[in-house]
């Protein structure tokens, strides 16, 4: 049984709840303190690390408008186009004439000296014979005047020559015996005369057939030579000139290459120089390429360029060759707000140092130059 008189122990501890409630406030307390002063040295950390980021970013952005500043008053790099070429023949002929068989077809390769196509024109047969005709004709000429008159003209001039001189003796002993009679009468002046003109006509007439016989015996003269071997030489010029002519009716490769076209068909008219057929001399190619002036600096002394063949997917070093002496109109390029000035290119010749086998003409080639500011 309880005693009454003891109080129960919450009455006789008044104030032990109230103490164990300080004590956890107390207790979080120092945790709270614990933690707070666990944080305290993070955040000056973290702050330290932001500046340094942002320290870094501004850093970076400097250098980057700095590189794009330099990099904006640096010569630029620019990309040409150039074009691999090759010298193009165009074979044609000096005469009007018709096709009469062509030898070659387009993309073939020839040689130096081969036969490309036939060629007729009936006139430069027709007139080749009248050239032989002629100097066969001056030939016999010259053969006359060289070997002279034959032996049965000469004699037979020899014995004209003697008969008149017989006849010329015979007038003037007539004459003689005319003259004495008249003296003594027998005969009148006029029979007398008549004889004198007797004498000095045969006399005369002796005198002329002497000429010819001399003449005959002698041969002919040098300026008669000359002038029948001026005739052979005109005659052997105009059939030369019938030969070069029938000449262009055959047509022959002057170079080694690539049939590039032909013109016409058999039994077509040609007219005259009217390319027939045309050769492209791929065997020694180059590459044209256009510079203007304000890119002229960075490749005129220089002696090799390297260019990018795309259609090979290849780099090559190609050398200058050659650079044209005059510019050529190109474009306007503004340089400053009012104005500009007029900008000429001038074309380069390239030449690959290395063969290249797989090369053709029309190729793009790739080069990279420095275009002036």
């Amino acid at each position: 049984m309880m005693n009454q008189d003891q109080p129960p122990s919450d009455a006789q501890h008044p104030d032990s709840s109230s103490i164990t409630e300080n004590e956890n406030i107390q207790h979080d307390e120092t945790e709270q303190n614990n933690k707070d002063q666990q944080n305290k040295p993070e955040k000056p950390k973290k702050k330290g690390l932001i500046k340094i980021i942002v320290a870094v970013v501004v850093l970076l952005l400097l250098g980057l408008i700095a590189y794009g500043l330099w990099k904006a008053y640096q010569p630029k790099q620019v990309e040409l186009q150039g074009r691999v070429e090759a010298e193009t023949l165009h074979v044609s002929t000096k005469v009007p004439s018709r096709i009469e068989q062509i030898y070659v077809s387009e993309g073939e390769k020839v040689k130096k000296g081969q036969a490309l196509v036939l060629l007729v024109s009936p006139e430069i047969q027709a007139k080749k014979q009248q050239a032989q005709a002629a100097l066969q004709s001056a030939q016999a000429l010259q053969s006359t005047a060289e070997r002279g008159s034959q032996e049965e003209n000469i004699d037979s001039l020899y014995a004209n020559w003697k008969s008149v001189q017989a006849q010329s003796e015979l007038a003037s002993k007539t004459y003689q015996r005319g003259a004495v009679l008249y003296k003594e009468g027998v005969i009148s002046r006029q029979r007398r005369d008549e004889m004198y003109a007797a004498q000095q006509s045969a006399k005369e007439l002796s005198e002329a057939a002497y000429q010819q016989y001399a003449r005959a015996k002698r041969g002919s003269t040098p300026q008669q030579k000359s002038m029948a071997d001026a005739q052979v030489e005109i005659a052997q010029a105009a059939l030369a000139e019938a030969n070069a002519l029938e000449g262009e009716t055959k047509l022959y490769s002057p170079v080694n290459g690539t049939i590039s076209k032909t013109y016409g068909k058999p039994s077509e008219l040609v007219a005259t120089a009217v390319p027939v057929v045309s050769i492209l001399e791929d065997d020694e190619l180059w590459v044209s390429l256009n510079v203007r002036e304000d890119q002229y600096r960075s490749v005129y002394k220089a002696k090799t360029l390297e260019g990018y063949i795309p259609a090979l997917d290849k780099k090559v070093e190609f050398k200058i060759e050659n650079i044209d002496a005059e510019g050529e109109f190109a474009t306007i390029k503004t340089t400053r707000q009012t104005g500009g000035y007029d900008i000429r290119s001038f074309k380069l010749h390239l030449v690959p140092e290395q063969p290249i086998p797989d090369l053709k003409v029309g190729m793009s080639v790739l080069f990279k130059v420095i275009e002036a500011k």
